[in-house]
């Protein structure tokens, strides 16, 4: 199933209704290119009343391009604040940096440092929502582990933590993607 689409989605927000999240809310758009301005995968997680869901973001939707420059400008435009209901936090970046998160080769924070991940929106909705980001990533990573070692067989299982895979891009470094 590919990351993003309808299906994962769903899929993913089925493991995501068994986990308890603090009372915040905080929605992160994840957008995964290919850097040469191709197709771009965009979903969003969206967590609310101690809950948390994936839902897909149609390709061309206009919220931030593949770089993760937010459509807007200068002053509060692009902003989000953090009670803002409308306001969504973008993440940006090519697949081989969400694979690397992924995978556990890259922390989230390490490549946003370098620049390798774009974040428009407040940040500090990504802060605020720490915890919940850190829970749910948990979980996903978890998911897309178990569906790698389905996928290829159920044979060894590789060393290392599996919350450090599936990482949906979290700005503290606890996180990173799944996609991002």
């Amino acid at each position: 199933m590919e990351i993003g689409s309808e299906g994962w989605c769903a899929a993913m927000s089925e493991v995501l209704a068994d986990v308890d999240l603090p009372e915040v809310r905080a929605t992160v758009e994840q957008r995964i290119g290919d850097g040469n301005g191709g197709p771009v995968v965009a979903y969003r997680l969206v967590i609310d009343g101690g809950r948390a869901h994936l839902e897909p973001v149609a390709r061309d939707a206009d919220s931030a391009d593949v770089d993760g420059e937010a459509d807007g400008g200068a002053g509060d435009g692009g902003r989000v604040g953090i009670g803002d209901d409308s306001g969504v936090v973008v993440m940006s970046q090519s697949r081989e940096t969400a694979e690397a998160v992924r995978r556990g080769e890259m922390g989230a924070l390490a490549a946003l440092q370098a620049g390798l991940i774009k974040v428009s929106g407040d940040v500090r909705v990504l802060i605020a929502a720490s915890e919940a980001l850190a829970l749910v990533n948990t979980a996903l990573g978890r998911a897309l582990a178990e569906e790698e070692d389905s996928a290829s067989g159920g044979g060894t299982e590789e060393s290392g933590d599996e919350s450090d895979r599936g990482r949906t891009g979290d700005a503290d470094g606890s996180a990173g993607d799944g996609g991002s």
